[in-house]
């Protein structure tokens, strides 16, 4: 066993877990995830993708806790009016795969959890792949990864559009590669019939830029985007505009959430780790990105606080390690001079 693993094992067995759990009432937790993996053959994406099975069995565990989980809205809501319920919990899913609809959301019903969708939605009105990703999948699936990615990944999205589908069929047949990735929309996105499906099915809509954009390098085209993005969900559910963002891939910049507020957004999420105490930045609200190599014990462990002080330990361990070597050195130094 790992020593992380050990030490968070040790905590739920010794009662800390309970008192960590006590600490950290007021926190809120968020659980981030992204699709299902329901292709044929080896996974892909340690935390992109995991099995319907090992999402069912985080939602019962989930279940089990009796913490309250609660809809995005509500719990910034709560949050802000120092009013949430002890230890509670909001899950977030990210991007609008096809697999979060058609595997994920039914597993949310069948526990009676509700849920946020991020939907990034440039390819939502194209029937294609999101290409970066199927040819990383591609690379990775023939043991070619060492294969220049950005050439690749470059020269299919040069082309028009109606040919990006051959294009990435030809590219899986030179490494040899069958098309299950593609016969079961693995790396498609969500069409708009289903996107608003997932609303009259009562799950939350809401904001990750329309073309899936890195905000840190891009915060000139932040609000566009934003807008973009909102107007195509309006469009799809008639329902007031989407109040809560995504930064894609965590991609974060100083500016953006003054840009998000002027815009109407009223909270945004990041891929950091960590629980959100009261007075939190509600643009810069911290989260749990689960995936398939999360083992069990980390995932309670970030439920019941335990995780955090784990990680503020382990993140002052490291301070003292790298200051005491400093210290040592500036003394030689004064030793050296002295002489």
């Amino acid at each position: 066993m790992a020593p992380k693993h050990a030490l968070l094992t040790a905590a739920r067995f010794s009662g800390l877990s309970t008192i960590a759990r006590a600490a950290t009432a007021s926190q809120l937790r968020i659980l981030c995830y992204h699709g299902a993996w329901v292709t044929p053959g080896p996974s892909f994406g340690t935390c992109l993708f995991m099995s319907p099975t090992q999402f069912e069995a985080r939602m019962a565990r989930l279940k089990r806790s009796k913490l309250p989980v609660l809809p995005l809205g509500e719990a910034v809501d709560r949050h802000a009016a120092g009013d949430l319920p002890p230890a509670a919990v909001v899950i977030t899913i990210d991007d609008g795969w096809v697999s979060t609809g058609t595997h994920m959301l039914p597993i949310l019903e069948r526990y009676e959890l509700p849920a946020t969708v991020y939907a990034t939605t440039w390819y939502a009105d194209r029937d294609l792949p999101v290409i970066n990703v199927a040819v990383d999948y591609l690379l990775s699936i023939s043991g070619r990864s060492n294969v220049a990615r950005q050439p690749a990944i470059r020269r299919i999205e040069a082309l028009p559009e109606r040919e990006r589908l051959d294009a990435l069929r030809a590219l899986g047949r030179e490494l040899g590669v069958g098309e299950g990735w593609l016969d079961s929309r693995q790396f498609h996105l969500m069409r708009p019939a289903e996107l608003a499906d997932v609303s009259r099915r009562g799950f939350d809509l809401e904001l990750h830029t329309h073309r899936h954009i890195d905000v840190s390098t891009n915060i000139g085209r932040l609000v566009q985007e934003v807008e973009e993005n909102r107007d195509f969900l309006v469009d799809l559910v008639g329902a007031a505009p989407a109040g809560h963002f995504c930064y894609p891939s965590g991609s974060y910049h100083p500016s953006a959430p003054e840009l998000l507020r002027q815009s109407g957004v009223r909270s945004a999420t990041l891929v950091a780790e960590g629980l959100n105490p009261p007075g939190a930045n509600p643009y810069a609200l911290r989260r749990f990105v689960d995936g398939r190599g999360v083992a069990p014990v980390e995932f309670d462990a970030y439920l019941s606080g335990s995780l955090h002080y784990l990680s503020a330990v382990r993140s002052f361990v490291r301070g003292v390690q790298i200051e005491m070597p400093r210290r040592a050195a500036a003394a030689s130094s004064m030793l050296i001079c002295a002489v």
